[in-house]
């Protein structure tokens, strides 16, 4: 259960750098929700800001909106602003404790989504908590992509364009992911190797990994007794999904595609892997692999270790319809509003974001976009010799030797990761996880979960 409880972790840390909308410093009247800026601590209320111009005393002002402060957006703006005296940043963020969190987040996703609707909102937001999608089609969002192509200062040598591409939609490149983290499994490299069974997870599907998989099972290595261990089959159903969301909605259109053969079929490839048991739900039996997140070079060392010394990382099976390849999900994302009156300013100061112009912790969540600080990070835990586990988790903070080879490994997978992972979709993940039950336990057939499923979703995305 340790990666559900990191999962938890990343969650909070990308609660806390999410966007609110501005105060009136926008080019085109922004919306302000409770927010603070950098430069003052005045609470503000919806609707109190005025319309402003973004051109003022000679300089031209970028609004960019977070949710929390993020000390890397500061140093950022800090040092752009200083390199571009006719350029600010102003940077907003909404103020709340604990205690409010989660109604303040309601509070400003729906706000911010009515300011961008009514033509308002900030020039740069950042995109994390908020409906991508739903912005894409509403068009709400420049495109990225257009500019990026178009930008002959931008060299896209420097950055992992697989990441940049498998994030566009459709044609279209909305949201610039600063950092992402890589999906996988972590698996036991020596009792795999006991077993005799050849494992190939550069080219696995789901189906190929479910005869390797009984292979490993039924070689009883050292008391491995499941393949792999999940919550319940609902819940993998659920995640296959997520992991594959273009397959079953058209995120151009909205349109969901629940009834198609596809997710029936998918349906009962899950229910015979439990019901194989090459899949169970017991988290203390010996599992050759665990469903793993990875945030950062740093944390690819200590969460592999904190499952055990012989754990390696593994590309994660991919759906029968899709090419081989590894899964991400993004991180730090930001948009610009298609609205914005500064958006080739705003495009720019993207860009210099994406070159990691400040100095980052190893420690800190996230993979770069940009190769060359890849690169760097590599090189500095090398450098370091021996990185400390989480002080919390099951090693207690121990301090242990960096394993370089295993580093060298990690560039393949950050190169290899094709498919990205939604994790948006909390609505689409809990109208399945609910009523797929009714599947596993034998009440209703896959066609009728599956209708039930499709005019749940479809409701859902038409709200």
């Amino acid at each position: 259960m340790k990666q559900f409880g990191l999962w938890l972790t990343v969650c909070c840390m990308i609660v806390f750098t999410l966007a609110a909308c501005g105060n009136g410093g926008s080019s085109h009247g922004g919306t302000s929700i409770g927010s603070k800026t950098s430069k003052e601590s005045k609470e503000t209320v919806p609707g109190a800001g005025e319309e402003k111009d973004s051109d003022t005393g000679g300089k031209k002002t970028i609004v960019f909106s977070t949710f929390f402060p993020d000390e890397r957006f500061q140093a950022a703006k800090k040092k752009y602003e200083k390199l571009h005296p006719n350029i600010e940043i102003k940077l907003e963020y909404v103020q709340i404790d604990d205690a409010h969190l989660e109604a303040e987040m309601e509070k400003y996703v729906t706000a911010t989504n009515t300011a961008m609707l009514a033509g308002k909102g900030p020039d740069l937001i950042q995109m994390d908590m908020l409906p991508t999608d739903s912005y894409v089609k509403n068009k709400l969002l420049a495109d990225l992509g257009t500019m990026l192509d178009q930008d002959p200062t931008f060299k896209k040598e420097e950055y992992f364009m697989n990441i940049l591409d498998a994030t566009r939609i459709g044609d279209g490149l909305y949201s610039m992911p600063l950092a992402y983290f890589l999906m996988g499994f972590a698996g036991d490299e020596e009792a795999i190797a006991e077993s005799g069974i050849k494992v190939d997870d550069k080219t696995w599907s789901w189906g190929e990994f479910t005869e390797t998989a009984n292979q490993l099972v039924a070689a009883k290595t050292n008391g491995f007794s499941t393949a792999l261990v999940y919550e319940g089959p609902e819940y993998l159903l659920a995640d296959m999904v997520l992991d594959n969301y273009s397959l079953y909605i058209n995120r151009v259109t909205g349109e969901a595609h629940f009834e198609d053969d596809a997710f029936t079929s998918l349906m009962d490839q899950v229910k015979t892997m439990f019901d194989d048991r090459i899949v169970n739900t017991d988290f203390r039996s010996k599992s050759y692999f665990r469903n793993i997140q990875i945030n950062s070079p740093w944390d690819y060392l200590v969460t592999l270790r904190e499952y055990g010394e012989n754990m390696k990382l593994f590309i994660k099976p991919h759906a029968s319809d899709t090419p081989a390849g590894g899964y991400f999900r993004t991180y730090r994302d930001v948009a610009i509003n298609a609205n914005s009156k500064v958006q080739a300013e705003a495009w720019d100061f993207i860009k210099f974001m994406m070159s990691e112009p400040t100095q980052t912790p190893l420690e800190a969540a996230g993979f770069p976009i940009n190769k060359k600080a890849f690169t760097q990070r590599i090189s500095q835990l090398k450098e370091q010799g021996k990185v400390q586990a989480y002080k919390e988790g099951p090693l207690q903070g121990e301090f242990f030797e960096v394993d370089g080879a295993m580093l060298d490994r990690l560039e393949s997978f950050v190169n290899g990761a094709i498919h990205q992972v939604d994790f948006k979709s909390d609505k689409v993940r809990d109208i399945i996880v609910q009523d797929a039950v009714a599947y596993f336990t034998g009440q209703k057939s896959a066609d009728d979960v599956a209708s039930l499923i499709q005019n749940k979703v479809t409701t859902y995305l038409n709200e």
